[in-house]
């Protein structure tokens, strides 16, 4: 499948593929959410009868790991890391977090859907090679990379699932963060009000590099001596 943000989808006339299909569901997708899509949906957008759809895809399953292989191959992620293990998480962290930007709402999808074929399993391949090309024993590149998966399960699902984004130069914004931090402050909690305007502002992009950064610290205790 070709390396772009977001698939093409060709007009009825061009011939129907896996690749199409794969396209039009992770448009809707895009456009309307997980729960808008179905085979009908998906023929109807590419403008043919759901029936024939069955001769390129098995299932409605088959097309959701063709949407999970898309958005994993978007991340662009080489077989083999170059540098420390630390730039090479970051390098990691980065790739997955940006390709699931681009597709949020299909971020779910591929965050808790089991990674069950060879693309999909790709970037698990090269964090745990590279892990082990530095020293570190199987179990702990093991332990590692699911410490990873949770922190991005975690950090990107309470992004999307947000009330409130970052607080910005903006008027709305301002106010946004005056109200949520006037609330901390009144909540009767000590710790809590103490905490008030910095609790008030939801900066997901510096809460991801902060934990990404912790976690490098962690696993530092655990490199092998003499590896970078």
């Amino acid at each position: 499948m070709a390396h772009r943000s977001r698939p093409e989808v060709p007009g009825p006339r061009e011939p129907l593929s896996r690749d199409r299909i794969v396209g039009a569901a992770l448009v809707i997708i895009d456009e309307e959410g997980m729960d808008a899509l179905s085979m009908r949906r998906i023929a109807a957008r590419l403008g043919v009868q759901a029936m024939s759809l069955y001769n390129h895809v098995r299932s409605k399953d088959d097309i959701l790991d063709g949407v999970t292989e898309f958005i994993t191959t978007d991340m662009h992620m080489p077989q083999r890391m170059t540098g420390s293990w630390e730039d090479g998480i970051r390098s990691i962290a980065y790739g997955f977090r940006q390709a699931s930007l681009r597709h949020p709402r299909a971020c779910e999808l591929v965050l808790m859907r089991q990674l069950s074929t060879p693309t999909a399993l790709a970037p698990v391949d090269t964090m745990i090679a590279m892990m082990l090309d530095h020293g570190f024993d199987e179990e702990t590149a093991v332990h590692a990379l699911r410490l990873f998966i949770s922190f991005q399960v975690g950090t990107l699902l309470r992004q999307f699932h947000s009330t409130s984004g970052p607080v910005g130069d903006d008027k709305d914004g301002a106010e946004r963060e005056s109200v949520r931090s006037a609330y901390f402050a009144a909540s009767g909690f000590p710790a809590v009000a103490k905490v008030a305007p910095i609790l008030a502002v939801n900066d997901h992009e510096a809460e991801f590099a902060f934990g990404v950064e912790l976690l490098i610290t962690a696993l530092r205790e655990l490199a092998p001596v003499g590896q970078d």
